[in-house]
C-alpha cells in the first residue's frame, strides 16, 4: 500500500481485503442499460475513516438531490470500469486518480433508472482536498465507516417518490438520508463483510 495513506486507513485495508478475499463480486447481465461506475472512498480526517459521498444538485438528470457515491456514467473512451470510477471521481469532487488506490471491487447493482453500477472499494489520500464540482455536487457528506459497519444504524422508512409510494432500507447522517441504489451497494458492502465488520469498525475509529 502506498505510503501517502495513514496506519488507521492501512490497517482497515488490510482487515477489508481479508474479509473480502473468498467473496465473488456479484455480476448483473441486463440488456438496454448504461454502464456507470461509482468509487466508495475511505479518507481519514485525522480522528477517524470517513466514508465520502455526495448530494447531487437539484438540476440533475437523474437522482437529482440525492446521496450518492462519486461516479457516473462510463464514457466510450474509458478503457474499463476503474477508470471511469476514479474519473467520475476527480470530476465531481476535486480528487485526481493519484490520490485514491483502489483495494476491490464490490457487487454490482441496477438502479430503477437503467444504470448498471460497478462500485470500487478505495483509499483516498488523507490529504486530498474537495472540490465540488458545482454543477453535479452540492456538498460533500462524510459518514464515519463505524456507523455503516453497524446494522442497528439501518432502518425502514416509508417514502415517495416521484409520486410512488415506496418502503426503503435508509440510514440518516444528521439531515441526509441514504437510500435507493447506494443503499444497496452498502447493504451489498455489510453483507460481504459479514462477521468481520465489528472488528474493522473498532479499526476505523
Amino acid at each position: 500500500m502506498n505510503e501517502q495513506f495513514t496506519q488507521r486507513q492501512l490497517a482497515v485495508a488490510q482487515a477489508l481485503c481479508q474479509a473480502l478475499e473468498n467473496h465473488r463480486p456479484g455480476r448483473e447481465s441486463l440488456e438496454q442499460v448504461r454502464p456507470a461506475a461509482v468509487l466508495m472512498p475511505l479518507w481519514d480526517d485525522g480522528k477517524r475513516v470517513q466514508v465520502v459521498f455526495t448530494k447531487r444538485t437539484e438540476t440533475l438528470p437523474s437522482h437529482a438531490g440525492q446521496i450518492s457515491f462519486p461516479g457516473g456514467m462510463v464514457d466510450p473512451e474509458d478503457p474499463d470500469h476503474k477508470t471511469t470510477a476514479l474519473r467520475e471521481t476527480h470530476e465531481e469532487v476535486g480528487v485526481p486518480p493519484r490520490e485514491v488506490e483502489l483495494i476491490s471491487r464490490l457487487d454490482q447493482v441496477v438502479t430503477v433508472t437503467g444504470f448498471l453500477v460497478t462500485p470500487y472499494l478505495g483509499l483516498m489520500d488523507p490529504a486530498a482536498r474537495f472540490k465540488p464540482n458545482p454543477v453535479e455536487v452540492e456538498r460533500v457528506v462524510l459518514v464515519p465507516l463505524a456507523r455503516l459497519l453497524e446494522k442497528k444504524n439501518y432502518q425502514t422508512v416509508d417514502m415517495t417518490w416521484e409520486g410512488m409510494p415506496l418502503r426503503q432500507i435508509a440510514l440518516y447522517q444528521g439531515q441526509d438520508m441514504i437510500w435507493g441504489a447506494t443503499m444497496r451497494i452498502l447493504l451489498n458492502f455489510l453483507e460481504a463483510v459479514g462477521p468481520a465488520a465489528g472488528q474493522i469498525a473498532a479499526l476505523a475509529g
